[in-house]
């Protein structure tokens, strides 16, 4: 996933709208945020490595630190472990764990290949950027609709009913955010441009 993780931030926050809810859009994100870095230094570099020439579907890269599903485990138990230091309220400390993990699921139902460990252990992913990009990018369409979904009708039942244009932006935001991503699921950026 790219976009629909934002839209799981919304899940707790419907829950309790006290929790800070940069810290869930960042806890969301945590594996993403590691694998940019990791990238960046040259340990999980995707190939190919200008954004022209990639698309879904042709990108290749190895994400053993930062998406594979016993480090995500590692990574959501390290965010818990600073979360509940920092703020010793344990079902934020839960929230923001799970939400480093769900993170790691999610992509591996719609993102690409990602394995229990590293390279050569057993794959944990369906590796559908790569095998059926339009359709991995229809399923995160439909958790991010759900998520806001499921965030207006708590809004609701509190008796704190989003707004309209607030419900509006919201779907739209998530809608168009992943929908951006259809044209370039198989067809790259330098290719349309000429």
């Amino acid at each position: 996933m790219i976009v629909g993780h934002y839209a799981s931030a919304l899940i707790p926050y419907a829950k309790n709208r006290e929790y800070p809810f940069w810290l869930l859009l960042l806890c969301a994100n945590i594996p993403e945020f590691l694998w940019l870095l990791l990238a960046l230094v040259g340990v999980e570099t995707p190939q190919p490595a200008s954004l022209f020439d990639a698309t879904l579907q042709n990108l290749q890269v190895q994400m053993p630190f930062s998406h594979n599903l016993l480090p995500g485990l590692f990574q959501a138990l390290i965010t818990a472990a600073i979360i509940f230091a920092v703020t010793r309220k344990r079902a934020l400390t839960a929230w923001c764990g799970a939400l480093v993990f769900w993170h790691v699921l999610c992509d591996a139902v719609v993102g690409y290949d990602h394995q229990l460990l590293g390279p050569g252990s057993v794959t944990t992913s369906l590796n559908t950027y790569v095998t059926m990009p339009h359709v991995a990018l229809t399923i995160e369409l439909v958790f991010a609709v759900a998520a806001v979904a499921w965030f207006d009708y708590a809004r609701h039942r509190d008796g704190v009913p989003l707004t309209r244009g607030r419900r509006i932006a919201l779907y739209a935001l998530f809608t168009i955010g992943i929908a951006s991503w259809y044209p370039v699921a198989t067809t790259p950026l330098r290719q349309m441009l000429h």
